[in-house]
């Protein structure tokens, strides 16, 4: 079993099934000895907007994973075209911009992470 995953999420609101097996998953991976993170990219720094304010069915969960640091950071790009970087902010998750504005899978492959998307 890969024990050293980051999770990719680009599925945003029209995806909550996907949001939350994201956070499942990672929460699985870590509670079973392994590493997981997550990172917000895409469509998902949306899910962020009603996260902050609590009006999403998923916000206890993403509780879970902030107090387990299970969540990595938000892609910066996307969280400015979504109207989400003072969500981001504000919930204390970093802003990623080291390639070309977005996200970096760098340095989770030199991690020997594992980069799964959903």
């Amino acid at each position: 079993m890969p024990d050293h995953v980051v999770l990719v999420l680009f599925a945003g609101p029209e995806m909550p099934c996907k949001v939350q097996h994201a956070m499942l998953f990672a929460r699985d991976i870590a509670r079973n000895g392994g590493q997981a993170q997550i990172v917000f990219e895409g469509n998902s720094p949306k899910v962020l907007l009603d996260l902050h304010t609590g009006q999403s069915k998923l916000t206890g969960l993403f509780r879970l994973c902030v107090e387990e640091r299970l969540i990595a950071g938000v892609c910066k790009g996307c969280a400015m075209v979504h109207g989400a970087v003072q969500a981001a902010q504000e919930l204390g998750l970093p802003l990623l911009d080291d390639a070309y504005g977005h996200v970096s899978l760098v340095p989770y492959l030199r991690a020997g992470m594992e980069i799964i998307t959903l």
